[in-house]
């Protein structure tokens, strides 16, 4: 019997050292092969289209797959690959599909990227891999470090026309060279008066301190204070501007600037039911009423000029508007409309009783004498005279083709006169929708 004992017992000490010979048998590595990679440049300027080139080697067995993730905030345009089928996903990662990379073959794959907004590092790409069967290679990490000078932009997007006073939303974005958003943006930005049409340092603006963007975008609660034509602001942020501190000046134009827009003392509604934008200050030797007619569904702004300033006996004074040997109406009804061609296009109406005075005459020898902040040729092809006085332009405006359908490369110019109905008369203008002139009849 003890025998028989010692011979199982012995049996079981074989085979237990056969199990533990076979399962050392097999390489640690197998499971997790490994690939040599390198991704270069290690360093780009902030939002600067950056040219990389990845390449990349399997140590054991065959790469058929990769996938390469850039870091947050960074914007993959386009890849192509020396072997593969390469594909871009979301503008953020890379893939490349088809590979058959052994031995000492590599695969190439050029990257063209924009780097995001925000110097610094570390920004951390990921590589992974994967052989026949999806076997995973082990991730490989990369750094790039984001640098100055920066080649983003700060962008506005549109500005309404504005109630003297009354907060209106302004927005800017922190944008890439290509035009798109850097969602990871959060340095603050701020904004100040660029171009103020009055006097360089008479408009304060309120709303326009450091904030922090939101997803790349920063939203103000801005207003002015002083009624004007041609107002433009001024974007900063100190990383995308490389400066320490946001320090403007007022006209200098070398920072990033919004579109011109208006800023308006009062709105109303107007006989159509659309709102009309007005200045207060005007005189009545400027206009009397103003109206909209809004047809053909255009967005329509209707008011008289404000800029120049209309007050009387002060620079822009528009009842000092006059063209020799020219009698001037002093009574109309003005409208205009901003209809999105790059011209405003005026209609000024002429009272009955003011057409009687030229009856002999009739709406066709109806005139406008034109001051404007642009030079412009006159009705006698001359080049209009600068009145200091005014700070305009002055002279009679010519005529309109006739036989074109968008006019602005010929404004200003007279489009039509006609007579209004009930003995009134109409005469028709288009101006520059940036030009803060005025005319009178």
């Amino acid at each position: 019997m003890r025998r028989h004992v010692r011979t199982r017992r012995a049996a079981w000490v074989v085979a237990l050292s056969f199990a533990l010979t076979v399962l050392a048998a097999i390489p640690a590595s197998a499971a997790t092969p490994t690939m040599t990679a390198s991704l270069t440049p290690d360093s780009a300027n902030a939002g600067a289209q950056t040219a990389y080139s990845l390449t990349v080697k399997s140590n054991q067995g065959s790469l058929r797959s990769l996938s390469l993730a850039a870091p947050a905030g960074f914007y993959v345009g386009s890849a192509t690959s020396s072997s593969g089928n390469p594909q871009v996903a979301g503008n953020q990662t890379v893939n490349v599909t088809g590979l058959n990379i052994s031995g000492s073959n590599t695969v190439t794959v050029s990257i063209a990227a924009f780097p995001k907004c925000t110097p610094g590092s570390p920004n951390t790409w990921t590589l992974n891999a994967a052989q026949n069967g999806g076997t995973a290679y082990v991730p490989v990490n990369f750094s790039t470090t984001v640098t100055q000078p920066s080649a983003c932009k700060l962008v506005f997007g549109s500005i309404a026309d504005q109630i003297k006073n009354i907060a209106g939303t302004v927005q800017v974005a922190a944008v890439r060279a290509n035009d798109t958003v850097d969602p990871t943006y959060t340095d603050s930005i701020s904004l100040s008066i660029e171009n103020d049409p009055g006097d360089p340092t008479d408009a304060t603006l309120t709303g326009g301190g450091a904030i922090v963007p939101a997803n790349g975008v920063a939203t103000f609660s801005a207003s002015l204070n002083v009624a004007g034509t041609g107002y433009t602001l001024e974007a900063c942020s100190p990383k995308v501007n490389n400066v320490t501190t946001c320090a403007p000046v007022r006209g200098d134009g070398l920072g990033f600037i919004s579109g011109l827009f208006a800023v308006y003392d009062t709105k109303t509604d107007c006989v159509n039911g659309s709102s009309c934008f007005a200045n207060a200050s005007a005189t009545d030797q400027v206009a009397t009423q103003v109206t909209v007619n809004g047809q053909n569904g255009k967005s329509v702004k209707a008011g008289v000029f404000s800029v120049p300033p209309s007050l009387p006996g002060s620079l822009g004074d528009l009842s000092l508007l006059d063209c020799a040997g020219y009698d001037e109406i002093t009574e109309v009804i003005a409208s205009f409309d901003f209809n999105g061609d790059g011209t405003k296009t005026v209609v000024n109406t002429v009272s009955a009783e003011q057409m009687k005075e030229i009856a002999s005459q009739g709406v066709s020898f109806l005139q406008t004498c034109f001051g404007s902040s642009l030079p412009f040729t006159d009705r006698f092809n001359h080049d209009a005279v600068f009145d200091p006085t005014l700070g305009l332009f002055v002279g009679l405006l010519k005529d309109c083709p006739t036989n074109k359908k968008n006019l602005a490369a010929f404004a200003p110019c007279n489009v039509s006169r006609q007579g209004g109905g009930q003995g009134t008369g109409m005469i028709t203008y288009i101006a520059a929708d940036k030009d803060p002139g005025g005319s009178r009849h």
